[in-house]
């Protein structure tokens, strides 16, 4: 047999280097940190569909906490676990005999705990985008701020990494992970004014209604998490461990911005605060956002109007949002705190008893003035729909409501329709105290 057939009938196999890398990617702690990254995120933001993903926004913002604040202690632990391998089994000098440098023999090995972190968000932002997909009202999937959460997780992975090399102790691991939640934690309220919340990949402040962020942002933050992995891992296996200082000082000069720019880094986004309105009487008014509750909040205000029908001083247009400053008379401000899912409205009972109490006792007024244990204010609220007197702190005020809601039902509707517009423009002025209850 010639030497060309001993040749072709050979197996093939791969190049040394990556099979090295492959089998450092099916094994170890890294696989099933980025599966349990993955079932995490989903179950965390799945869960809180039906309540909070009326924009891509809020789904990203959180996604960013689900993935960041849960995953990113699990990426440091895994990596922590897999740094201190080589030391728990007894094998760092036969690998420091191997011809490779140290620092590609700690890259290969901190392989797993980067990647692994890093393709388990993605799948799990992929499911979730995927699943949401036909229901977010407004906006589109900004791709490029998963790409930066994807960033953070890998480079936590690294630190951890570094970190258990650097203390190759059994408890390492799991301290390293609850640091890592506190750390990663005080960034998640994003109170505004304070710089030190954006230094953590998982602040809160990214999904800030009505805010998006600059668009040289999300490379700051890569930079930031990124330069510090690498600084790790230079400083602790390069044999020019001096390299360690490029990345470091890329960091701390990005570290810096974010910290001295603070809440400046998110500009309004005039487009989701834009009012959308329809051409009904009275006029009803939401934020683009909502556009697709328009039609359910229009119901709510139907049921009221159908009740207020002919009064005098009846409310002329309903808005959500600005219930700061003056009200312009004849409108009532909201705000759909319930959310909205597929434009449904998440609890429009909440939404038409809000609206109640706007036109009965209008924002700004500590309470009806009405000395007598509010009949008044009752008997309007009762004709509206709302139910018991919530103001009646006795039985016989109780009574009088009720004998006020009573009479007043028993009204002809123009007398109705009088008494109730006394009683709406007095609520205007937040003094009910000169209409006397039906």
């Amino acid at each position: 047999m010639s030497a060309t057939a001993t040749l072709t009938s050979a197996p093939r196999t791969l190049p040394a280097a990556p099979r090295v890398h492959r089998t450092e990617l099916l094994r170890g702690s890294g696989v099933w940190a980025g599966a349990v990254l993955a079932v995490t995120v989903i179950v965390a933001v799945l869960a809180r569909r039906y309540s909070l993903f009326d924009t891509w926004a809020t789904t990203q913002a959180a996604l960013r906490e689900a993935g960041l604040l849960l995953g990113g202690p699990l990426a440091l632990t895994a990596g922590c676990l897999q740094g201190g391998r080589e030391r728990r089994r007894g094998t760092g000098d036969l690998l420091a005999s191997a011809a490779r440098s140290p620092l590609r023999r700690a890259l290969t090995a901190a392989l797993p705990s980067v990647a692994w972190p890093v393709l388990g968000y993605l799948a799990a932002t992929a499911v979730c985008l995927g699943v949401l997909l036909p229901y977010a009202s407004y906006g589109h999937p900004a791709w490029h701020l998963a790409a930066v959460d994807a960033v953070a997780l890998g480079s936590l992975g690294a630190l951890g990494f570094a970190a258990g090399r650097a203390v190759p102790w059994r408890f390492s691991p799991p301290l390293v992970g609850v640091a890592g939640y506190v750390l990663l934690g005080a960034g998640v309220s994003g109170y505004p004014g304070r710089g030190t919340a954006w230094l953590s990949p998982a602040n809160g402040g990214w999904g800030r209604f009505g805010d998006v962020p600059v668009w040289w942002a999300g490379a700051l933050c890569v930079v930031w998490t990124a330069g510090l992995a690498v600084a790790a891992l230079l400083a602790g296996h390069a044999r020019r461990r001096a390299l360690a200082v490029l990345p470091l000082l890329a960091a701390v000069a990005a570290g810096s911005v974010l910290y001295r720019t603070g809440d400046d880094l998110l500009r309004s986004d005039s487009s989701a605060t834009a009012l959308v309105c329809d051409r009904g009487t009275p006029a009803v008014c939401v934020r683009a956002t909502h556009a697709g509750a328009l039609p359910a909040v229009r119901a709510v205000v139907t049921r009221i109007d159908s009740r207020l029908a002919g009064a005098p001083g009846a409310p002329v247009r309903y808005r959500e949002g600005g219930t700061g400053g003056a009200i312009p008379p004849g409108e009532v401000r909201f705000e759909l705190y319930g959310g909205v899912f597929r434009g449904r409205l998440g609890d429009p009972e909440t939404l038409y008893r809000d609206f109640v109490f706007a036109v009965t006792m209008p924002f700004g007024c500590e309470g009806s003035s009405d000395p007598a244990g509010h009949p008044a204010e009752y008997a309007a609220q009762e004709w509206l729909g709302l139910g018991r007197p919530l103001s009646a702190d006795t039985a016989g005020r109780e009574r009088q409501a009720e004998s006020a809601a009573r009479r007043l039902r028993a009204l002809a509707p123009a007398e109705r329709r009088a008494w109730l517009g006394r009683y709406l423009v007095a609520a205007r002025g937040c003094d009910t105290s000169g209409v006397p209850a039906p």
